[in-house]
């Protein structure tokens, strides 16, 4: 829910009042809420001006009636309709008609408020009057269509000449009425004139005899000039000319076309191709070159220096946490730091230098004439320098720093986009070793970066052809050491590479656009095995915030469960802690609709400092599950203690079981049980295992050693 329609929310409520209020009084847009059927809660002052309507006779009345022509009234209830099942936000354009019977027309903005189930409880509607708007433009249109029908059913000016009179140059002896319109004189005032009354000098009195020649004896021709209009201003003209006899006399037959708006439309153009031309070799945001260009110039400085036996560098800049900007301060922001920071580096580098932007948060400086790596580090520092201060964003500060690679020819490539990606690796390998630092290229970054290619490949292989395997840890009641569950944990065996840990290729599952197929395998790998055993207790399955937010996320969850023949209360699905606020919004509509299916929630590796708080108050949860970085000292730490506890205490607050993950020693176990924890996984409970290792003891006993509470247990353990 975004701020402004959760102030629109407040004001619906009894006693709302505020800034909320103020603002829909004093706006100029209409605002109103409807519930689920259609009837009025809330109709701001400006609807209210619009309509002729007071909020008290529509409150609580389906709107309909009241403002819609009755010919509207499907269209509009069919988008509503819509709007309620789940398409928001969407747009809509339709009549209002005032009690007075004048009918406006308002492009609508709606969105819809849910409650804690996902269900739609409001619908917000903002609307704009935009009649006026729409009555210019049709008048504009109006216009345009009949200049378009004089322009097409215009005639060129014609007119007939007489090359041979001795008196008078050139003597106009007939011309039709587009001929003088386009000059601007009466046909009686040009008829027995010489045509010279419209040239800007005399110019058949000058070259007649030539051009009469030349039109003799080419038969026709064409070409451009000008004409003096009566009023004075000299405008272009096209003219074909050709001999023609008329009553036994040679006269010129001059056909005249007006070229003003071609010319003027030719140089619209040439501006256009002009800008076109910049437009396709510069970022539109900061105005700085784009690849594009930069390929180009770094072509012509890499000639340039193996021909003066110089070298050149290029730096790769990226910038550090730049994601997190866009969505805690909004895109406007963002927008305006990658301008400052342009502007930062184009001020600290030389004339002869290029900075460029790629695309993003990344930019690459060319820095040709460069004395080696050391002075081309030197430059990366001294743009590091210049990001060093805070931006001022209408006075909120934010601080950029940026990782930087560089890639220096000689000894590096000499080919441009060979030098480029070599930059890029050094930029990657500055921001693996902590970010805001300066990395070279180095002939080890292609190899490790072939050796992730590798991996990929074989990766892609084992999805294919069935590589990968899931092992399953129980969780257990910390009291009983009753089964709770199980996770089911991905694993995989190479035939050439051997065991590959899941922290090395779920990332590059992720990075590489696998991590749709993969969690599909382990999501429909896990159910399946869930349906043999008959389980009575939920499967744990871990998922990406990148595959929730897939739009078919919801769907496949659903399609698995029947395929297997499960209800949704036998899955729970994993979610990390790190997902930024936008994932959190998709996040919040998709696992809204899981939840409605039974299917349990759980926020994983909680506590590990990413927005946690904000984390379990818009997603639907059921569980939460503490990072086992949490509880490493728990048995020994007074401070760990505490924390633990206070965890534990959050999540009974809101009504969540927490389990605790990583547990290995009787010691943890036994302070965990003691601070109310119920829930436990880890190796003292249960290492992983595969299906087989596990499936004896599903109708009796686990294999669990859980120690025995010890007298005193239930004292408190902090101080």
């Amino acid at each position: 829910m975004t701020r402004l329609t959760a102030a629109i929310a407040s004001a619906t409520q009894p006693g709302g009042a505020g800034l909320a209020e103020a603002v829909l009084s004093i706006t100029d847009t209409l605002v109103v809420v409807l519930d689920p059927q259609g009837r009025v809660v809330r109709f701001n002052p400006a609807a209210e001006r619009l309509s002729g309507f007071s909020f008290e006779e529509v409150r609580g009345q389906v709107l309909w009636p009241f403002v819609l022509p009755e010919h509207e009234v499907a269209g509009v209830v069919q988008a509503f309709e819509s709007l309620t099942a789940g398409d928001y936000p969407n747009r809509h354009e339709n009549h209002w008609q005032t009690r007075s019977g004048e009918l406006r027309y308002i492009l609508w903005s709606n969105t819809a408020l849910l409650d804690a189930r996902g269900r739609v409880a409001l619908v917000v509607a903002t609307g704009v009057d935009v009649t006026r708007e729409r009555e210019e433009r049709r008048a504009r249109q109006e216009t345009e269509d009949r200049f378009r029908a004089l322009f097409e059913q215009s005639a060129d000016g014609v007119v007939l000449l007489d090359p041979h009179d001795p008196e008078v140059p050139w003597r106009i002896v007939d011309c039709n009425e587009a001929f003088c319109r386009m000059n601007g004189y009466a046909r009686d005032e040009l008829v027995g004139q010489s045509v010279d009354l419209l040239h800007p000098y005399p110019m058949m009195a000058e070259e007649g005899g030539e051009l009469f020649a030349w039109i003799r004896e080419e038969g026709q021709v064409h070409g451009e000039g000008s004409h003096l209009h009566r009023d004075g201003t000299v405008f272009p003209i096209e003219s074909a000319s050709s001999v023609v006899k008329v009553g036994g006399r040679e006269l010129i037959l001059g056909q005249d076309r007006d070229i003003r708006d071609r010319k003027r439309t030719e140089e619209q153009l040439r501006l256009l191709a002009a800008q076109l031309a910049h437009d396709s070799q510069h970022d539109a945001l900061t105005g700085l070159p784009n690849r594009t260009l930069l390929l180009d110039r770094l072509q012509v400085e890499l000639r340039r220096a193996a021909r003066d036996g110089r070298a050149l560098a290029v730096i790769h800049l990226n910038l550090d946490g730049f994601r997190r900007v866009n969505d805690t301060l909004g895109h406007a922001v963002g927008d305006a730091v990658l301008r400052e920071v342009a502007r930062r580096l184009q001020e600290d580098v030389r004339p002869s230098d290029t900075v460029a932007r790629l695309g993003g948060d990344e930019f690459v400086v060319l820095i040709p004439d460069v004395g080696g790596r050391p002075e081309a580090g030197g430059v990366a520092r001294r743009l590091q320098a210049a990001l060093a201060q805070p931006i001022d964003v209408d006075g909120q500060p934010v601080n950029v720093r940026g990782s930087m690679g560089v890639a220096v020819s000689p000894p590096d490539s000499s080919l441009p986009a060979n030098l480029l990606r070599q930059a890029d690796l050094a930029m990657t390998q500055a921001k693996r070793e902590g970010k805001n630092g300066v990395q070279f290229f180095q002939k080890s970054l292609d190899a490790a970066v072939h050796g992730q290619l590798h991996l990929e490949a074989r990766l892609r292989a084992a999805l294919d052809a069935g590589g990968l395997h899931l092992h399953y840890q129980p969780q257990v009641d910390t009291t009983t050491g009753a089964l709770l569950g199980f996770e089911a944990l991905v694993r995989w065996t190479d035939t050439q590479l051997g065991l590959v840990s899941p922290a090395r290729f779920i990332p590059l599952a992720e990075e590489a656009g696998l991590i749709g197929p993969l969690g599909a395998w382990v999501l429909d790998e896990a159910c399946r095995q869930a349906a043999e055993w008959g389980l009575r207790v939920p499967i744990a399955v871990n998922v990406s915030a990148l595959e929730v937010a897939q739009e078919d996320f919801t769907q496949r969850v659903h399609a698995t469960l029947r395929r297997h023949g499960l209800d949704g209360g036998q899955l729970k699905l994993e979610i990390t802690e790190r997902l930024s606020v936008q994932d959190l919004q998709r996040a919040a509509r998709q696992l809204a609709q899981l939840h409605g299916l039974g299917v349990q929630l759980s926020l994983d590796d909680f506590g590990t400092g990413q927005s946690s708080v904000s984390t379990l108050l818009q997603l639907p949860l059921n569980e939460l599950k503490l990072d086992r970085s949490l509880i490493t000292g728990v048995a020994e730490s007074p401070i760990e203690q505490r924390v633990v506890s206070a965890l534990i205490s959050l999540g009974r607050s809101l009504n969540l079981t927490v389990i605790v993950e990583g547990v290995e020693t009787p010691e943890q176990l036994r302070v965990l049980r003691d601070l109310g924890c119920g829930a436990v996984q880890g190796y003292l409970t249960g290492r992983p295992g595969p299906a087989s290792m596990w499936t004896p003891h599903l109708n009796g006993p686990l294999p669990l050693n859980l120690p025995e509470r010890a007298a005193g247990d239930g004292e408190p353990l902090l101080n």
